[in-house]
């Protein structure tokens, strides 16, 4: 009877568990997908706005041709401008949708539809910033994984180990005395 309870409170757990476990794992993806494209996005806005493109122009090819993470953003833009914003204003949520480190290309692309100012400087800076921070999560990524292999190799290997030449060798003694 105890037992019966138990399985049914550790199920009750589990069925409310995963998907919150899920959506956070999800979005940690969606956020490190995001931070990963901004070197991407700088440079593309570096081509498109060098080849004398307007930034209303430039805007509306990140929405339709750019990296897919931050697509849905700069959709978001260019339905803001349709229905009669500014492309100021319509600039400003990017930064909450994407994230703190998409604030200086919304302040570089708001000072360069206000006053004309040119972007290619920060833009290039921004993207050497994102490109080296991408390297460090990487590294980080990187140098985190013999760790988290650590628990399933031993876990899968150590009862192999023991049972492909210890046993035996035990076995074989035990059959000696």
């Amino acid at each position: 009877m105890i037992a019966a309870v138990v399985v049914v409170v550790l199920l009750a757990v589990l069925v409310t568990a995963v998907p919150t476990v899920r959506r956070r794992a999800n979005e940690q993806r969606r956020r490190a997908d995001v931070d990963d494209v901004l070197a991407d996005v700088a440079d593309l806005l570096i081509l498109v706005l060098g080849a004398g493109v307007s930034v209303h122009d430039a805007v509306q090819w990140l929405a339709d041709r750019g990296p897919a993470a931050t697509h849905g953003a700069f959709v978001d833009v260019q339905n803001r401008v349709a229905i009669g914003q500014s492309l100021t204003q319509a600039l400003r949520p990017i930064a909450d949708d994407l994230g703190p480190s998409y604030q200086p290309l919304v302040a570089a692309l708001t000072s360069a539809v206000r006053d004309g100012a040119p972007t290619s400087t920060l833009l290039l800076r921004l993207g050497d910033e994102a490109r080296t921070a991408r390297r460090r999560q990487h590294d980080r990524t990187a140098r985190a994984l013999p760790v988290r292999l650590l628990f399933p190799l031993v876990m899968c290997s150590l009862p192999a180990v023991v049972l492909g030449a210890v046993l035996p060798l035990v076995l074989v003694a035990f059959g000696r005395l």
